[in-house]
């Protein structure tokens, strides 16, 4: 579990810890190297470096059509802490 003094995003696409790891508006897709699913055209991809720092490697790609965001999942390694301040 990791700590951050901010709320946590709801979208991988506009978390800190993400990385955008392809984006195919147009043309035609590819295979991932890290998941070996297809990325599809008119998609985009996000890695979570949360989950790098923790495997050491990425393992998943976290994909949505182009325009929508990507709903945090859940595995995400970020957890909501109350602070309290006595």
């Amino acid at each position: 579990m990791y700590t951050v003094p901010m709320t946590i995003p709801q979208y991988c696409n506009k978390c800190p810890f993400g990385r955008c790891n392809y984006s195919f508006p147009f043309g035609s897709g590819t295979v991932s190297s890290i998941d070996g699913k297809e990325n599809r055209s008119g998609t985009y991809g996000y890695v979570c470096n949360v989950e790098l720092h923790k495997r050491k490697r990425y393992t998943k790609v976290i994909r949505a059509d182009c325009g929508k965001d990507i709903e945090k999942p859940d595995w995400c390694g970020l957890k909501e802490v109350k602070q309290s301040f006595a």
